[in-house]
């Protein structure tokens, strides 16, 4: 486990396994403890976005009900950001705006070196975007129909009088 004030924890646990899992430049060492750092920071400054879309109160280093399906809700939260981020900094590069002098193509007699074009690098990661997006919609949706519980329940699905009148009663 990584250092800091996240080890240890919940969030620390789900920002390795996101790291290890989906990016992982770096397979050990300080660079990838900061990276670890920085996802575990992100998601834990995020908790607020996921409640307001699933309808929950997650927050801190150790939520209590942090399961499996809000980590994965979370988790496409997190790469739908790092797509559009990473977009956005190869536009940045496109447009010249950050300070860098760029070239397509350097031919000198039978040699040739050509960049990659960032206009389709900028199209590629607004697809990943897009489609991250999308999964986002979709998890959401599911968990809402059918993983959340109702907080009301009337007529015939509400429990029997005299019985437990906790909701959390009914689904025991």
């Amino acid at each position: 486990m990584v250092s800091g004030q996240y080890s240890d924890t919940i969030v620390g646990a789900f920002a390795e396994k996101v790291y290890d899992e989906e990016i992982g430049f770096h397979l050990s060492g300080d660079a990838r403890d900061v990276e670890i750092g920085l996802i575990a920071n992100w998601v834990e400054g995020h908790f607020g976005e996921l409640n307001n879309l699933i309808f929950t109160s997650l927050s801190g280093y150790s939520p209590v009900e942090f399961n499996l399906e809000e980590q994965s809700i979370m988790r496409e939260l997190y790469l739908s950001e790092y797509n559009r981020k990473a977009e956005r900094q190869v536009l940045r590069g496109i447009d010249g705006s950050n300070g860098q002098n760029e070239f397509q193509v350097i031919r000198e007699g039978d040699s040739m070196i050509q960049k990659s074009n960032k206009n389709i690098t900028a199209k590629n990661y607004h697809a990943a975007y897009r489609a991250s997006q999308e999964r986002v919609k979709e998890l959401v949706h599911s968990y809402n129909l059918y993983g959340a519980i109702p907080n009301q329940v009337a007529g015939k699905d509400a429990p029997i009088s005299g019985s437990n009148g906790e909701i959390g009663g009914y689904y025991s």
